[in-house]
């Protein structure tokens, strides 16, 4: 008896925007592995080859075969909400659906060769309608949310001050910082992630490994993909960010429910883009957020590059900005704040309902904070008079900022001073300046920016 034989099949790394790409892919696998194991003398379909490949694995090793799935769903959401089509018996068809029934194909072998199988794992970033997908599949155990696996595909903070004790060493001396600002800092930049009630936090190792490798803290798994079918989806159901996370949800609408492009939170959630940050146990209800500074950064930047159109990019005017901020230059901020604006004039003029208006106000200066978070410290503060929009911390300045929609800036300004924004900086050695902007809808940019030394 020989060791247990492993199938494994990886659809990362290829590109299934185009017809046949897919097939080419599976084949290649089969005929690989009826090299190693024995191709089937009589039957030529796929899945006959593959059941075949299973049986002679079983019985040449004499122990029933492993198989392994890495990013079973890539071939949809290549093309899913896209418009691709392909050639399915002589007519064109959308390439999702063409997908989508090679993949049910595919898996339903499973339950062909079930006495060949010892143990099938599939794993991928969102749960397809199962009857799309694997209705001719044995019903899979999802394990995503079972307690038993919730630090299965991460780092705990415990593993982390253990294994990776010398390579935090080595990041702080390179850094210069001592051991414990550097913890925090990881923390900050790479853990957050919840899989289960017990809250326990995961650190994404693809980061942690690239920082430690490159004695960087850089957003490595972020910049590994764009999500550009999650940008197509919040586009594709007028959803915007800000509307979704911070919010507590029932776990069938995020957990249980199977993803769809109608339902872009599902989506979100199960990419990793999302994570549960609380859970309320009286109404079994789960805080949604993004679960650190990596994955918030490079999601904010993906939405505003697309949101912003015809600007400079995201990145590059946030530097900008940071520049005219570190030094006091609140008139070169008006001037980028005004500039950026520009770009999204076009879709409040189309805008006639006011509740519309005020939602794309909100979903503007929400980017725009966030992506001042990128190198500033930003809050939206709660203060014990209400709520400051947006604080900005600079080495030498503190920027307190109001927006008002069709208002004014000398509006604005007063409700900083009648909030009390101030307090919170009274014995800071930092210059404290207020700001307030109004934005015009008619226009569709600054129509009002008033600084203010407080």
């Amino acid at each position: 008896m020989s060791g247990i034989s492993c199938i494994h099949i990886d659809f990362n790394g290829g590109n299934y925007d185009k017809d046949g790409e897919l097939e080419k892919r599976i084949q290649g696998y089969v005929e690989t592995w009826e090299n190693q194991w024995g191709k089937d003398p009589i039957n030529k379909e796929m899945g006959a080859r593959l059941a075949y490949v299973f049986n002679q694995a079983h019985e040449k090793s004499g122990r029933r075969a492993v198989v392994l799935i890495d990013e079973y769903d890539k071939p949809l959401l290549d093309v899913i909400d896209t418009g691709y089509t392909g050639l399915l018996n002589g007519k064109e068809t959308k390439l999702e659906d063409i997908h989508r029934g090679i993949l049910k194909g595919l898996y339903s072998i499973f339950k062909l060769a079930d006495e060949d199988l010892q143990f099938v794992m599939l794993t991928g970033v969102t749960k397809f309608s199962q009857v799309s997908v694997f209705s001719g599949f044995n019903q899979p155990d999802d394990i995503s949310m079972n307690r038993r696996y919730e630090a299965l595909c991460g780092i705990t903070i415990e593993e982390l001050l253990t294994v990776f004790d010398s390579s935090i060493r080595e990041l702080a001396d390179d850094l210069g910082l001592s051991y414990d600002e550097t913890v925090g800092l990881l923390k900050k930049k790479y853990d957050g992630y919840h899989f289960g009630e017990k809250m326990i936090d995961i650190f994404n190792p693809f980061s942690i490994l690239n920082c430690f490798n490159n004695l960087q803290m850089r957003n490595f798994w972020f910049a590994s993909g764009t999500p550009s079918y999650l940008i197509r989806l919040l586009a594709h159901c007028n959803e915007n960010i800000n509307e979704l996370v911070g919010k507590y949800y029932d776990a069938s609408q995020f957990i249980d429910y199977k993803a769809d492009m109608e339902k872009p939170l599902t989506m979100i959630y199960q990419s990793g883009y999302l994570t549960i940050k609380d859970y309320n146990k009286r109404l079994s209800t789960y805080l949604l957020d993004f679960p650190n500074e990596e994955v918030r950064n490079g999601f904010i930047d993906a939405l505003a590059s697309g949101y912003f159109q015809g600007s400079n990019s995201p990145t590059s005017w946030v530097i900008d900005v940071t520049t005219s901020l570190d030094n006091g230059d609140t008139a070169r901020f008006e001037k980028l704040m005004t500039s950026l604006l520009s770009s999204v004039a076009y879709r409040f003029q189309l805008k006639q309902d006011p509740i519309e208006c005020e939602r794309y106000f909100q979903y503007t200066f929400y980017l725009i904070v966030k992506m001042l978070g990128f190198y500033c410290t930003v809050a939206e503060k709660e203060t014990s008079e209400g709520r400051i929009d947006c604080v900005v911390e600079c080495q030498s300045y503190v920027y307190i900022i109001e927006f008002k929609l069709n208002g004014s800036a000398k509006a604005a300004l007063k409700q900083i001073e009648d909030k009390g924004c101030a307090k919170p900086y009274a014995t800071d050695n930092r210059k404290l300046i207020a700001i307030g902007i109004n934005f015009s809808s008619e226009k569709g940019t600054i129509d009002g920016f008033l600084p203010k030394e407080l």
